[in-house]
């Protein structure tokens, strides 16, 4: 593959892209007269556009005091949606219209097959893949709506304004669990089990995980943010090692413990809020209401089943 080839498909390529994509977002909001928050979204989407495309570049100092920029926008009420027209009618469309939803995981995992027969990097080829397949949708949906680019991007910009600001939410939450792994949070809340809870209580300890996984879930929103800080601080130490649990058993049980945990909270917001921003409900929280009996319950579960596997298997 050719240098020139290997720059168009990188990884930093495709956040550059994005980049791109938001800085057109942001023009066309800075543009729409009758958006009530025209400034201060407009604004928003272009210091997130900077982050994107120089991220990789930008001293880490500057890189935060722009997120900080737009944590002030968002926090002052000045990042809103505008009043982008409808789409196009689905009636005419059909089953047609989710073709280009589909488009997107045909070719990411497309290209990660195609990274892995190269030998290359088949995680960075999946997202780099995610990257092509999503310009490939846009595709897609050009071709089936006959729209324009210009439209291609007004819908655009309407559904990344209707979900706002908590589309940044799951990634800084999951710089929030590095940090707290850095940090040693983890051994912090082991050493407040161990002080509560005896060392040979099996079932206790197990309990103990689930709860802290999920508890932590439920603050960053995100089980895959939560589990390096339970795994490393609860799990390893005062689970696996002491009981001779199998690690790849007891690591998955407690990654979806956490998963229940991630039904429950609106930190979980692309999850639990952004549906109910796109479809319009009246209550903000009524996905997370609805799913609320099944996440306790599908915890409760892995905590029974976890302490099973333990101490039979």
């Amino acid at each position: 593959m050719s240098e020139l080839a290997r720059s168009l498909f990188s990884l930093e390529a495709v956040y550059a892209l994005t980049g791109a994509v938001l800085w057109v977002f942001a023009g066309l909001t800075f543009a729409d007269r009758g958006h009530p928050r025209r400034v201060g979204s407009g604004l928003f989407w272009s210091i997130l556009g900077v982050i994107f495309a120089f991220g990789g570049v930008l001293p880490h100092l500057v890189t935060g005091l722009l997120v900080l920029a737009m944590v002030a926008l968002d926090g002052a009420g000045q990042v809103g949606r505008g009043a982008a027209a409808g789409g196009v009618a689905s009636r005419r469309l059909g089953d047609r219209i989710f073709l280009p939803v589909l488009v997107i995981p045909l070719v990411t995992f497309g290209f990660a097959a195609g990274v892995r027969l190269l030998g290359g990097d088949v995680s960075r080829g999946a997202l780099v893949g995610l990257g092509v397949g999503g310009v490939a949708a846009m595709a897609a949906g050009l071709v089936i709506t006959r729209g324009t680019a210009r439209e291609l991007m007004e819908e655009g910009r309407r559904l990344n304004e209707a979900m706002g600001a908590v589309n940044l939410l799951p990634q800084l939450l999951a710089s929030l669990g590095v940090i707290f792994t850095a940090a040693k949070v983890g051994d912090l809340i082991a050493g407040g089990i161990t002080r509560v809870i005896p060392g040979d209580s099996l079932f206790l300890l197990v309990l103990a995980n689930c709860v802290g996984m999920a508890l932590f879930t439920i603050v960053m929103g995100n089980s895959f943010a939560a589990f390096p800080v339970i795994a490393t601080g609860v799990l390893a130490p005062l689970i696996i090692r002491p009981f001779g649990a199998d690690p790849a058993m007891a690591a998955i049980i407690t990654l979806t413990a956490g998963s229940s945990g991630t039904l429950m909270t609106p930190m979980a917001a692309n999850f639990n809020i952004v549906p109910t921003a796109l479809l319009g409900m009246r209550d903000q929280y009524g996905v997370i209401k609805f799913q609320l009996p099944f996440a306790l319950t599908i915890w409760a579960l892995h905590v029974v089943l976890m302490w099973l596997l333990i101490k039979f298997w």
